[in-house]
C-alpha cells in the first residue's frame, strides 16, 4: 500500500511556486527537510545501506535544511521546487509495498 502522506510535501513544494510571505518558504524548508530525512532514513533501514532513494532523499534534506539554510534566487527555487516535487511523487510512485510485487510460485 502506497503512503499518501508523500504526497503532502508535493503539495506543498507546488503551493511554493506562487509568490507568497517568507513564512511561508522557512515552514516550507522545515516540513521538506523532515520529510527528505525521515524517507531517507527508512529507504536506510529498509536495506540497511545507501541505496538511490536514501542518497537523493538526504541531498533533498540537506539543501532545505533550515538550520544552514542555502539561499538562492526565485527562478533557481522555481526550478528546485518542481524538481523536488517530481522526486517526491516518484517515490509515492514507487512505494508500493508488496502491492505491485509479482508472486512467484503456483
Amino acid at each position: 500500500m502506497r503512503n499518501n502522506l508523500i504526497l503532502l510535501p508535493v503539495a506543498l513544494l507546488i503551493i511554493a511556486l506562487l509568490p507568497l510571505p517568507y513564512g511561508y518558504y522557512s515552514f516550507l524548508r522545515v516540513v521538506i527537510a523532515a520529510s527528505a530525512a525521515y524517507l531517507a532514513w527508512q529507504d536506510y533501514r529498509k536495506k540497511n545501506a545507501f541505496n538511490g532513494w536514501s542518497l537523493i532523499l538526504s541531498m533533498v534534506a540537506l539543501l532545505f535544511n533550515p538550520l544552514i539554510p542555502v539561499y538562492l534566487d526565485r527562478e533557481s527555487w522555481f526550478v528546485i521546487d518542481l524538481a523536488v516535487a517530481g522526486i517526491f511523487a516518484m517515490r509515492w510512485h514507487v512505494s508500493a509495498d508488496g502491492g505491485s510485487k509479482e508472486k512467484s510460485g503456483p
